[in-house]
């Protein structure tokens, strides 16, 4: 939590939270805050949730001494992870805490196995470094339940184009219509194509995170600040499933997709 969260939970991101969370408010909810600070904002979302089954926070770069002392009845419910979110290991040693280290995010989004794991929210108000973003993105989001919902905050540092210090890193290698990795913005303004796909384009065979990660992102949205993914239920994946697009291939065979298939493949060696 920064110093301006306060502003920002009064204005944009108050608007986006009660509209998006509010589906989520009397349910025993499993949420992770990657950034967890000194714990207020944890705090907060115990509040906000009184019927949490847990609240995780994913912590870096501060100790207990620095922690702010919870009063709030749900308090019981947070528990913190040190880790960095851009180390595999300390978001696996994260979810195997968190779930177990048997437990593994299953393919089907019916899975029965979802009844014992997986986060209906997650936070990303950590580093806020655009590679960062999109490394922790592609661990976790297997991770969501169906229905839940992945939430990247502060994404300002993918409009910067020169050299600068953000919470100890560098950054600087993105700026407007940039490609990924420098601008995390543009990889999830690719995932619109993902989700007009089968209304719109049928024939887009592109990846853009993963088959899997694709495949389940049933809605982006974008508000000032924030980028929202909103993982697919089983009944929304089958009800796409069988649309019929008033588009025929032939309407898109121009040449614009080989185009737009070339431009995501080599910004995906940009990426590697």
């Amino acid at each position: 939590m920064r110093d301006t969260r306060a502003t920002k939970l009064r204005t944009q991101y108050h608007f986006a939270y009660a509209r998006h969370f509010a589906p989520f408010k009397e349910d025993k909810v499993t949420l992770l805050e990657i950034g967890a600070n000194q714990g207020d904002s944890l705090h907060a979302w115990a509040a906000w949730f009184p019927n949490a089954a847990s609240i995780w926070g994913l912590r870096y770069g501060k100790t207990d001494k620095q922690m702010i002392k919870c009063s709030h009845h749900m308090c019981s419910k947070v528990r913190i992870i040190d880790g960095d979110q851009s180390n595999s290991t300390d978001l696996n040693r994260l979810t195997a805490t968190a779930f177990g280290s048997s437990w593994t995010p299953p393919a089907a989004l019916s899975a029965a196995e979802w009844a014992d794991g997986g986060f209906d929210i997650i936070i990303d108000d950590g580093s806020h470094v655009p590679r960062h973003i999109l490394f922790t993105f592609n661990h976790l989001f297997p991770h969501i339940k169906p229905g839940g919902i992945y939430v990247i905050e502060d994404n300002g540092f993918s409009y910067v184009d020169m050299p600068a210090k953000v919470y100890g890193y560098t950054v600087g290698d993105g700026g407007i219509g940039k490609p990924p990795p420098g601008n995390a913005i543009e990889k999830f303004k690719q995932l619109v194509d993902i989700v007009n796909r089968e209304e719109c384009m049928p024939t887009l065979d592109v990846v853009i995170f993963s088959e899997a990660i694709d495949r389940s992102v049933m809605e982006v949205a974008f508000v000032s600040g924030l980028v929202i993914v909103k993982k697919k239920t089983q009944a929304e994946l089958d009800a796409l499933s069988k649309l019929k697009s008033s588009v025929t291939p032939a309407m898109t065979g121009g040449g614009s997709l080989g185009a737009y298939k070339k431009k995501i493949a080599r910004e995906g060696s940009i990426s590697a």
